[in-house]
């Protein structure tokens, strides 16, 4: 089958490079257009057998329209009808070639480019782009849908091979003559904005740090999704099972529950951000309610802060009870939240002091530094959209009833030598 398109251009002899290239790329266009019709044309002549009744004897009744987006613009192709002389029932040979579009009228390879689209930029952005940039007309609400159906199919995919994964048990490798290093595991949530405001999402912060092998799970599903992944990916990346784990997080309980289904045997560490913020912010109330001069604030800081990273919990809890004798309600109460807290996080508290020389992160700045990544702490308009995790958050019209927080993504590194950058699942060889 050939198919051959002449293609004349005019172009005026005062004309620029720019308004030559634009012009050569509008006539391109329209001769692919054109192309593509009659390349459908021919492909009905070589396929003019009845599908009833395999004669070839039929008689034409006209064409019927059929408009298809591709990567060229919109094609209007007049679809050939044809009447079967032997059986009288009509067809249309074309239909069986369009039959991969299901029913749609975007092709293949111009639902990839909106799929791609739709991730890197807003979706009114990825439209007008992509219209610049090939002449493919898609509408963003069109973008919008083949992105979301592109994602939940991506998401039960990477779900499906999570469950597969944990269902085979790992097999345990002999041991390793020299010391491995230890597998970090960082858990976090965060709400999840809509992509779809003007100017787009929130440019990510300056990475700090990097490592050369990381590996990325997130999901719109519950916690007992996300731990799975964790657990396929550090499957997928440890190999050995023996290997030492330590896991990162900030101490939200379904942390721990997945923690201890997944990771059982891994060293449980605290972030010590949202550990000192906590104390911090009790001592500070105090002093402030006891009229404490700085020097005497500075020095309680200093105290607690010391404690609390050579891992002495009970001389911080200790320490809090005596400064929060003779406060009042309000001051009584943030101190009385920060022993609650030590209490209630008392195993996952240590030594930060010999984790840090053993080369371990305390802080989890990666972690947080992809949760504004992924889902940008910024107050939006009330009439913009906000995307909630499903069996995770109880949808309410007051903010204030919003009562849990979304487990969004996980973070898994390989540590040979600390240089952390992101919330993910990582591997940990320096580049």
């Amino acid at each position: 089958m050939q198919v051959q398109v002449s293609l004349t251009i005019e172009i005026g002899a005062t004309a620029s490079l720019t308004q030559m290239e634009e012009q050569i790329r509008e006539a391109g266009q329209e001769a692919m257009r054109e192309a593509l019709k009659q390349a459908i044309r021919q492909w009905e002549k070589q396929h003019h057998m009845c599908p009833h009744c395999g004669q070839k004897q039929h008689r034409l009744e006209g064409t019927t329209r059929r408009v298809i987006a591709t990567m060229f613009g919109r094609v209007a192709v007049p679809r050939r009808r044809f009447r079967c002389q032997g059986s009288g029932r009509r067809w249309c040979p074309a239909n069986s070639l369009f039959s991969e579009l299901k029913g749609g009228t975007i092709s293949q390879p111009l639902q990839e480019a909106a799929m791609l689209a739709g991730c890197s930029w807003p979706y009114r952005a990825a439209s007008s782009l992509l219209r610049r940039l090939s002449g493919a007309e898609i509408s963003a609400e069109e973008i919008r849908l083949l992105t979301n159906r592109g994602g939940q199919q991506r998401a039960a995919q990477q779900q499906a091979e999570a469950e597969r994964t944990c269902s085979t048990p790992a097999k345990e490798a002999a041991a390793a003559q020299q010391a491995e290093p230890p597998m970090l595991v960082g858990l976090d949530g965060g709400w999840v904005c809509s992509r779809e405001q003007r100017g787009g999402p929130r440019q990510p912060p300056r990475q700090r740090h990097r490592l050369a092998q990381r590996r990325y799970v997130a999901t719109f599903g519950p916690a007992r999704q996300l731990g799975q992944q964790a657990k396929a990916a550090a499957q997928t990346l440890g190999g050995n099972p023996s290997r030492p784990v330590v896991v990162i997080a900030d101490g939200a309980n379904w942390i721990k529950k997945e923690q201890g289904q997944h990771f059982p045997q891994a060293t449980c560490m605290l972030d010590w951000a949202h550990l000192w913020r906590e104390v911090r912010y009790a001592i500070v109330v105090a002093a402030r309610a006891k009229s404490l001069a700085p020097r005497e604030r500075d020095y309680q800081l200093y105290l607690h802060r010391s404690w609390l990273w050579s891992g002495g919990v009970e001389q911080a809890l200790q320490g809090l009870r005596t400064l929060g004798q003779g406060l009042d309600a309000e001051a009584r109460e943030a101190i009385t939240k920060a022993i609650t807290y030590l209490e209630h996080q008392r195993a996952w508290i240590g030594s930060y002091e010999h984790w840090r020389k053993q080369g371990y992160p305390v802080g989890s700045g990666m972690i947080e530094n992809v949760c504004t990544h992924i889902s940008p702490r910024k107050k939006y308009p009330k009439e913009r959209k906000r995307i909630f995790v499903r069996h995770s958050i109880q949808r309410t019209r007051t903010r204030a009833k919003v009562k849990e927080k979304i487990a969004m993504s996980l973070l898994l590194e390989l540590l040979d030598y600390w240089r952390s950058s992101l919330w993910t699942l990582q591997g940990n060889r320096p580049e």
